[in-house]
């Protein structure tokens, strides 16, 4: 198979590790800037949990995000599934345009690299489980 010249029997595991890295890069650089302040990707995890009381459900794709990348290796249909769903919950946030605050709203001015490569973490481990399952069925016995 052409992916395993590149990265070598296990990219499975290769295309997992480097998701994982990205994850938690993602929390550490600018996620969203609004009119008040810029939000770094750990703020948005923290607080992004209140997000259906301005209308925004993106938030809720990290367990899916969480569970794709835990079950990518033993149960990859299903990680599969998680990462595809996930990632079309986390494409709403592309939705907010405000942000409630003690203070009113806050409008919301962009997105930053964080919060792209949060969004990549999700094709990411989408790929990486659908390199486990080609691995699984290629070491099926009986075939």
């Amino acid at each position: 198979m052409k992916y395993q010249k590149l990265l070598g029997k296990d990219a499975a595991a290769i295309v997992l590790s480097l998701t994982v890295v990205a994850y938690v890069a993602s929390l550490f650089l600018t996620a969203m800037v609004d009119s008040h302040e810029v939000w770094l990707g750990v703020g948005v995890l923290l607080l992004g949990w209140l997000g259906p009381l301005s209308g925004s459900f993106a938030w809720f794709a990290n367990p899916l995000l969480i569970f794709a990348m835990y079950f990518s290796k033993e149960k990859p249909s299903a990680a599969k599934v998680a990462a595809f769903f996930g990632f079309a919950l986390a494409l709403t946030a592309f939705g907010i345009k405000t942000i409630p605050s003690d203070n009113g709203y806050y409008t919301v001015l962009g997105f930053g690299a964080g919060c792209y490569l949060w969004l990549a973490c999700f094709p990411a481990v989408f790929t990486a489980s659908l390199l486990s399952s080609r691995k699984s069925r290629a070491l099926a016995p009986g075939e």
